[in-house]
């Protein structure tokens, strides 16, 4: 019973289509029309054929029949919806926005935005005019009504503000993923307008910000790891140079024994400075020598040497006086003591 009652369904549906006028055949002839009835022999005798004809055909085919019937009334229905959409009023050439125009304002009002966000001159596409179609299903006025409700609940929490900044709202847009054209933006950035809104400056300060701080922190990091080094690097040098002074101290404190020996030998009579020549005084010079190679890298062979100077500075740390000259003197005599000199 259900299948021959689809079945029955679907041959209406598809006489219907194929006859528009068919509902005709069913409308008695009316009282008082004051005139005859139409003629719908012919328009009855092809229904019938056509129902005779899908009559005969299988629950398959006929199923076929209606789905492909069906199909196409959606294809007609859908082609006449976008014909009568691209005949509304803000869909017309002339509610084209002019961007070069609407770039120079200072602000803008919050519809005059979302109407520019859908490329449409706000002068024209305008809420108080949209509004009254707002019972109707329209595609565009579907979208304006759903971008103005996000519109509208960002300023109640201060995301947007109306009358907004140009660049604010292009900021709030591409932040939200809402498609604007991208003519307009560039016609605004054109003007040296920042497309940015608080919360984009402040997450681009913050990620700056981070960096920065690692970046110092690393540097930090490497100058107290040259700092310590530098540190270690100065106590060794502070160690071996304690240890080079402790070694000079030594060898000055035996200078000044040699130089106390000398300066407490008694003069003894004319005749007999020739024994200054003695086995004794070629020692304490050969000493002196030894002691100027050894601890002061002294060459006599150099004609100018700072070996003495440092010799008679040293003496002098250690409240030993003696002359620059008189040390060079005695070291020039030690010197011809050394072998070949």
């Amino acid at each position: 019973m259900a299948k021959q009652f689809f079945h029955n369904e679907g041959i209406d549906y598809l006489v219907r289509r194929r006859f528009p006028l068919s509902s005709l055949l069913n409308v008695g002839p009316s009282l008082g029309s004051g005139g005859p009835p139409p003629d719908t022999r012919e328009l009855r005798i092809a229904v019938d054929a056509f129902r005779n004809e899908l009559a005969a055909l299988t629950p398959e085919e006929l199923a076929a029949r209606v789905s492909k019937e069906r199909a196409r009334e959606f294809e007609q229905l859908r082609a006449k919806a976008e014909q009568e959409e691209r005949e509304r009023f803000y869909n017309q050439p002339h509610a084209r926005a002019d961007f070069v125009h609407w770039a120079k304002a200072a602000h803008w009002t919050l519809d005059e935005a979302i109407a520019l966000s859908f490329g449409r001159a706000p002068e024209i596409v305008r809420w108080e005019k949209l509004q009254k179609f707002a019972a109707y299903d329209w595609p565009f006025l579907t979208q304006y009504v759903r971008r103005r409700d996000l519109a509208l609940r960002a300023k109640a929490w201060e995301q947007l503000y109306d009358p907004v900044l140009p660049g604010l709202f292009l900021a709030w847009a591409k932040r939200t993923d809402i498609e604007v054209p991208p003519e307009l933006i560039e016609e605004v950035e054109s003007r040296g307008v920042q497309v940015a809104d608080w919360k984009s400056l402040y997450e681009d300060a913050a990620t700056a910000l981070k960096v920065a701080k690692a970046t110092l922190e690393a540097r930090i990091a490497d100058w107290k790891q040259l700092s310590e080094r530098a540190q270690a690097a100065l106590v060794a040098e502070q160690d071996r140079a304690i240890e080079i002074i402790d070694g000079k101290s030594r060898q000055i404190a035996s200078l000044q024994e040699r130089v106390a020996l000398l300066e407490g030998v008694p003069e003894k009579p004319r005749v007999e400075e020739k024994s200054l020549a003695t086995r004794e005084r070629e020692s304490l010079l050969k000493l002196i020598i030894g002691m100027a190679r050894g601890g002061y890298a002294y060459d006599p062979k150099l004609s100018r040497s700072n070996v003495p100077q440092e010799i008679a500075d040293d003496l002098a740390k250690h409240d030993v006086v003696l002359d620059v000259d008189t040390v060079r003197k005695w070291l020039r005599e030690a010197a011809q003591l050394m072998p070949g000199g």
